[in-house]
């Protein structure tokens, strides 16, 4: 699971460009808000039709900030699909660590850390 600024597409090869890869930004203002938030997935070892869903949840009380689901087909185990989930104006209420969320069937498969932070003088974090 990654998360970016953007996926691009390839149209002849379909070959994907992540551009802008983050784990955290750096809050300007409360609540933050990223304008566009992509999460980009590649699965395998799935097994026939899966319904998938990626969630962005609160640490502390497992709040559930945004969600985007998917039905998966798996042919076979070894094929390998491909998830891109865009959320426009992602929303996160204060600074700390969240994390996004796949799951399948309502059970977590794989979590991903995710931090909002105060500004640093180094300004190495995107910023919201």
């Amino acid at each position: 699971m990654i998360l970016c600024d953007q996926v691009i597409t390839d149209v002849e090869t379909n070959k994907k460009s992540l551009i802008g890869i983050f784990d955290q930004v750096e809050a300007v203002a409360l609540p933050c808000v990223v304008h566009e938030l992509h999460v980009y997935l590649s699965l395998t070892d799935g097994h026939g039709t899966l319904s998938t869903a990626v969630a962005c949840v609160t640490v502390d009380e497992g709040e559930e900030l945004f969600r985007g689901e998917a039905e998966v087909e798996f042919a076979d185990p070894l094929q390998v699909v491909e998830l891109h989930f865009v959320f426009p104006n992602a929303r996160f209420p204060s600074t700390g660590e969240y994390r996004f969320q796949l799951s399948t069937d309502g059970q977590v498969l794989l979590e991903r850390r995710f931090f909002v932070t105060y500004p640093r003088n180094e300004g190495r974090a995107p910023r919201c």
